[in-house]
């Protein structure tokens, strides 16, 4: 009876998960499933929300499809672009990359959960699954498992569809902006913690590593010419106040081995540091910070393609 069950309700979630219109769901299935557009943009909420595909394509010619989800680090980038590539290999990857892409964190492999779904028609996930802990592969023989971290999502998500945020090809835009006085505060309690961190560095996560390196190897073997990003940061100390400089000099070490990357760095970048009015918080650029960088980078890319 329990097998029964099992089976009749991973059957019916399957189908309420997979015929989502809009929403994060549908984001995922369509990057997953679907996505073969020239221009890929991979990443965290930070690519979600920085990089307008509607402006990356217009300006550079290109259909744009931008990969990014909240919460997820190097290593589900490096899952979506290994799914991507065996369907289609696009002229442009952008990778929007942070310090803590590669630093200890082990919430990093259990956001994996999300690629789940995803195993029965693409087995090559099994490996990025297996990260999450041990008896994965074990656990995928229960149909219910694959949902039963999001159902409650995906009840609200069937129930009022009318209330996910819609895409603009993986894009969505953030409204809203910090204050002057709140960006300050918010400052007051970094250095605050900063004092109270412990003097020794984030230890840097070689298995993270191994993904980055794994991204770039794929892109390098595929000729694509490859930009990874640093986006702009509310605060150019940012990363020193979470310790993780070693990590950033870590990154580009790694960049300069490859020849068809190009590296910049915006998170010092004065036009946007304590600029307030362009975030809705210390990570995330709001629309009109979004889209002025998005065109700004564009620009940028026109002229390193022009080399």
């Amino acid at each position: 009876m329990l097998i029964l069950v099992d089976q009749l309700l991973g059957r019916l979630f399957f189908r309420l998960y997979f015929g989502q219109k809009v929403g994060p769901f549908h984001q995922i299935t369509y990057a997953v499933d679907s996505a073969k557009q020239d221009i890929m943009v991979f990443g965290s909420s930070r690519a979600e929300r920085h990089y307008s595909s509607t402006i990356l394509s217009k300006n550079l010619g290109y259909k744009t499809y931008n990969f990014g989800v909240a919460g997820e680090k190097i290593v589900y980038s490096a899952a979506l672009q290994e799914v991507a590539f065996k369907r289609h290999i696009p002229k442009i990857l952008i990778l929007d990359i942070n310090p803590f892409d590669i630093s200890v964190d082990p919430t990093k492999y259990e956001k994996l959960s999300i690629l789940i779904p995803y195993y029965s028609h693409h087995p090559e996930l099994l490996k990025y699954i297996k990260e999450i802990g041990d008896f994965e592969e074990l656990k995928l023989y229960s149909k219910i498992y694959p949902f039963n971290s999001i159902f409650f999502i995906l009840a609200g998500a069937t129930l009022f569809p009318n209330k996910q945020d819609k895409d603009d090809f993986g894009y969505i835009a953030q409204s809203g902006n910090m204050s002057a006085k709140e960006a300050n505060q918010f400052k007051q309690r970094l250095l605050e913690r900063y004092t109270n961190l412990s003097t020794a560095a984030s230890p840097t996560d070689e298995k993270a590593k191994g993904y980055l390196i794994q991204f770039l190897d794929l892109a390098k073997k595929n000729n694509i010419k490859t930009f990874v990003v640093i986006s702009p940061m509310l605060f150019s100390e940012s990363y020193k106040w979470n310790k993780e400089l070693d990590q950033k000099v870590e990154i580009e070490k790694i960049i300069k081995r490859y020849p068809n990357v190009t590296y910049w760095d915006y998170s010092s970048d004065t036009y946007y540091n304590n600029h307030s009015e362009k975030f809705t918080d210390m990570l995330h650029l709001n629309k009109e910070g979004a889209e002025d960088f998005t065109n700004r980078l564009s620009m940028e890319i026109l002229k390193a393609l022009k080399k």
